[in-house]
This record gives structure tokens, C-alpha cells and sequence, in this order.
């Protein structure tokens, strides 16, 4: 059996298991919901600060330009490492 039939016939179960409601289709969650979910998870706390500081865009989470913040680089969804160099110079 190939890895793409088999990868067909799980997502056909799991198709046919939330038609019948077996199962529940899991719900996307806020960062902010996530932490409060997980309140000493120290990623949820700093995710959920960051969104909550960029207006609840990601994009600006990602894009944040507040160099100056403890938090910058342990800011989620980064996409490619600053360089400590780089910063100021831009």
C-alpha cells in the first residue's frame, strides 16, 4: 500500500467520522485564548502579549518594528531571524 493511499483513506475516516459527529472539527484559537488555556506556558504568554500589542494582526506581530521591546526577539511568527547587527541599520 503507497503512502498517498493510505494518507487518502485516514482523511476519508476522519471525513466520514465528522459527518456522523464522532468527532469534533477542532476550533482555531487566539493566542490570547491559548494562554488563557495554558496560563504557565511561558510561549503562550509572550504570543499572546505580542498579538495583543500589534492590534491582533499577526502580520504586524511579524513585521513589529519596536526594536527597543524585551520581548522582540522571542516574538512569534519571525519568518527569518534578525541578525543583532542588522538592527538600526535598515
Amino acid at each position: 500500500m503507497t503512502v498517498n493511499l493510505k494518507l487518502e483513506q485516514g482523511r476519508e475516516e476522519y471525513l466520514r467520522k465528522l459527518k456522523a459527529g464522532e468527532i469534533e472539527k477542532p476550533e482555531n484559537m487566539t493566542p490570547i485564548e491559548k494562554a488563557k488555556q495554558n496560563p504557565r506556558s511561558l510561549r503562550a504568554a509572550v504570543n499572546a502579549k505580542c498579538f495583543d500589542c500589534c492590534c491582533y494582526s499577526r502580520t504586524e506581530v511579524r513585521d513589529c518594528t519596536a526594536v527597543n521591546c524585551p520581548l522582540y526577539f522571542l516574538r512569534p511568527w519571525q519568518g527569518k531571524a534578525r541578525d543583532l547587527n542588522t538592527i538600526g541599520k535598515e
